[in-house]
């Protein structure tokens, strides 16, 4: 199954590795974590740092999940159909008073990547899950408005700050629901409840 955390890692180090072969610094550029505590505090590591993280789930609409029964020997296999989800990412630009300046420039970086890398596959993300045929990131437009309630929510001010949408992030299970035998004349009928698998 795939991972949101190990998709997201695997996006992480390599936006981070981006930023570090144009400027080198001793600690990450680019952190996966939360901006504020559940306390309230600040999250000391995520200072004067882009800070990566997810304000949103949801399911993809656009792909097809329909799964035809799988053919063995001598029945299908039914198991679920796959669904597909978007993550809505937030790269913000954690640096504050005399850093402000590198917040802007590291955030252009941020952008220029994801210019240059919009989709993520396993020929050029070999890190990638086996599952996740191919991810894409686009560039998410939010009004002033759309923003202030993001920030909000995530318990923070403004910072410089890049939104975008993270698609086609599949889970598909192989565990099978139940199974399904042909019968005379072609048709299928399903299997006796005793023979369907939890």
């Amino acid at each position: 199954m795939a991972s949101i955390r190990g998709t997201l890692e695997v996006i992480r180090r390599m936006a981070n590795e981006y930023l570090q072969n144009l400027s080198d610094r001793p600690d990450d550029w680019v952190v996966l974590t939360s901006i504020i505590d559940h306390d309230g505090s600040l999250n000391e590591a995520a200072r004067d740092k882009i800070v990566m993280n997810v304000y949103n789930i949801t399911r993809e609409h656009v792909m097809s999940t329909y799964a035809p029964a799988k053919a063995g020997r001598d029945s299908y296999a039914i198991v679920q159909p796959p669904i597909y989800i978007d993550l809505h990412l937030m790269f913000m630009a954690n640096f504050t008073n005399q850093r402000y300046a590198d917040g802007l420039e590291a955030i252009s970086r941020i952008i220029s990547f994801f210019q240059q890398t919009p989709w993520f596959n396993q020929s050029n993300a070999p890190d990638l899950d086996p599952e996740v045929d191919k991810v894409t990131l686009e560039l998410d437009s939010l009004d002033p408005v759309d923003v202030n309630y993001v920030m909000g929510m995530m318990g923070t001010k403004y910072f410089p700050s890049a939104f975008y949408k993270l698609r086609m992030l599949p889970f598909a299970s192989t565990a099978i629901q139940a199974r399904t035998y042909p019968v005379a004349g072609g048709d299928v009928s399903e299997a006796p409840a005793s023979q369907k698998l939890a």
